[in-house]
């Protein structure tokens, strides 16, 4: 993932300069990275999910999956809408990918334990997404700046966050979840090569 922020930020500096074959060849080259991205990453969450761990840290663990799970959706959604828009609106396209960034520092984000409430088990959920959306004001600003408007890009990839956020917080610690958590964590055991 930090090969795909290094990438982000090479591409962005490309664009501001027009369109360019080196931007092209490396929107091209980011399948490869991102398939191997999407590889390892459910690889290596479906294996911390698989832990037999001591409670309360397995049900933590349980929580966590619920929130990659999601990253196994909206990371292959946003690529998509990024790369449908790359020809036709390479603006709306430039947003998407910024959105998809964005998601991607989500875990590094959440890392960042000086920031208050980032500590606490019971504000850690909302700290993050407090502190992750004050990030989005810049892209609304520059929006409207530029437009004199919110992108639809904007409003479609900030609907799609804030509706995972608000899942993602319902979801943390609760029981029906820790549930079905169980089950799958039995289910995926028996086929999944520890």
């Amino acid at each position: 993932m930090f090969g795909w922020l290094g990438l982000f930020i090479v591409q962005a500096v490309l664009a501001s300069g027009g369109p360019s074959r080196l931007h092209k060849y490396f929107g091209t080259a980011s399948l490869i990275l991102f398939l191997l991205i999407m590889a390892s990453g459910v690889t290596l969450s479906v294996a911390n999910f698989l832990q037999d761990l001591p409670q309360p840290i397995e049900a933590r663990l349980d929580s966590i999956f619920f929130l990659q799970l999601w990253t196994f959706v909206l990371i292959p959604l946003f690529y998509w809408l990024g790369y449908r828009e790359r020809r036709r609106a390479p603006q709306e396209h430039m947003r998407y990918m910024l959105l998809l960034t964005f998601f991607l520092v989500e875990a590094a984000a959440s890392r960042i334990t000086f920031l208050p409430g980032l500590v606490d088990d019971a504000t850690f959920i909302y700290a993050q997404y407090i502190y992750l959306d004050l990030m989005l004001i810049p892209l609304f600003i520059y929006d409207w700046k530029q437009l004199g408007r919110i992108s639809p890009a904007t409003l479609i990839g900030c609907g799609i966050l804030l509706f995972y956020q608000f899942t993602a917080m319902v979801m943390w610690d609760n029981e029906q979840w820790l549930k079905v958590a169980d089950a799958l964590d039995r289910w995926l055991g028996a086929y999944w090569p520890l």
